[in-house]
């Protein structure tokens, strides 16, 4: 696996109600990384994500997996949580870990009761996040309208960041509205002015300086539109609308460029509540050289390879002549078998 340096790094858990498409988004993303060679499915048992016999038989997820997707210069980690409150323990665990969430909503249904505990426990953590509408393949999904139903339950400051071209059988692609491209389909040239602007408009009620500005009719520049963006991401004031096919593989890329370019890596995220000692409350310092500090936030049983704990390093390295790293090292090539979002493998 090539160096990747933690401005590079990014944990995301992957939240919504049962049956959003969380695991066949992670298939996805794996199959765009060159992880697998042809993508599986639930109905067929065959995803990385969903591998215990009991989530083959029930066809979803009952415990957290880990997907890593690699490229030259960066490293995404994925959590793959399960979507019923019967292993909700699973989802706060994975939340412990992670700097940034997305949040996955149905295109045909809209927010259901998932998709809101998913929004309170981002809000009780503290999380940046973005909305995935996906399934926009399916009979019935509209964009526009699980996007108004979003904002009427959570909020003006969810903005579309993309627009689909077509809905539902018609549905082929998505545009980004973030950065315009040069050549506009004509499926979306009507509504994608005012989504430009409704987005600016976003990015500068977030700031001071830029909203004065804004508001006097200076424009703004493609740097400071992206910079403020990811400045009220980061800060919550600010939650993109992504669309996606997970099954056909459609807005799966672009999503995971915008997870690299506006959710933060561990050196932006949220530090982990510690105290010294003496019980006060203490400042995590993110240091390579420093001493070691993990924390394990998994455990499990494997058939073949017995008990495995998965853990998360918030500070020094973690290096391939450990006493623990020889212990594991032979099944750590499993994909989410060993989680090092901030040490050296």
């Amino acid at each position: 696996m090539p160096k990747i340096d933690v401005a590079n790094l990014r944990n995301v858990a992957l939240l919504s109600h049962s049956g959003a498409g969380k695991t066949a988004l992670s298939e996805a993303l794996l199959f765009n990384s060159q992880v697998i060679n042809r993508l599986g499915t639930v109905e067929d048992g065959s995803t990385v994500s969903d591998y215990e016999p009991e989530e083959i038989k029930r066809r979803s997820s009952v415990q957290t997996s880990l997907i890593a997707c690699i490229g030259d210069t960066y490293k995404v980690n994925f959590l793959d949580t399960p979507g019923y409150d019967d292993f909700i323990a699973e989802v706060v665990a994975a939340l412990r870990v992670v700097e940034g969430v997305t949040i996955v909503v149905p295109g045909p249904s809209g927010v259901d009761v998932g998709t809101e505990r998913s929004w309170d426990l981002c809000e009780g953590h503290g999380l940046p996040r973005v909305f995935l509408v996906n399934k926009m393949d399916r009979e019935n999904a509209s964009f526009s309208r699980t996007v108004a139903d979003i904002q009427g339950t959570f909020g003006n400051k969810c903005v579309p960041f993309q627009l689909p071209i077509g809905d539902a059988q018609d549905f082929k692609g998505v545009v980004s509205i973030m950065h315009p491209p040069s050549d506009l389909p004509t499926e979306v040239a009507d509504e994608f002015e005012s989504a430009r602007e409704r987005l600016i408009e976003a990015v500068a009620e977030s700031d001071d300086e830029l909203a004065e500005r804004y508001l006097e009719g200076e424009e703004l520049s493609e740097a400071e539109i992206v910079t403020g963006a990811r400045k009220a991401i980061r800060s919550g004031d600010l939650v993109p609308i992504l669309a996606s096919s997970a099954t056909q593989n459609i807005g799966v890329i672009e999503f995971l460029e915008t997870v690299q370019e506006f959710l933060p890596s561990p050196l932006d995220g949220n530090k982990p509540n510690m105290a010294d000692t003496s019980a006060e409350a203490a400042d995590l310092e993110i240091d390579p050289t420093g001493p070691l500090a993990a924390f394990v936030f998994k455990t499990t049983a494997d058939p073949f390879v017995g008990k495995l704990s998965v853990f998360r390093v918030f500070r020094g390295t973690f290096t391939s002549n450990s006493e623990v790293w020889n212990s594991v090292r032979n099944q750590s090539e499993r994909i989410g078998q060993l989680y090092l979002p901030r040490g050296k493998s």
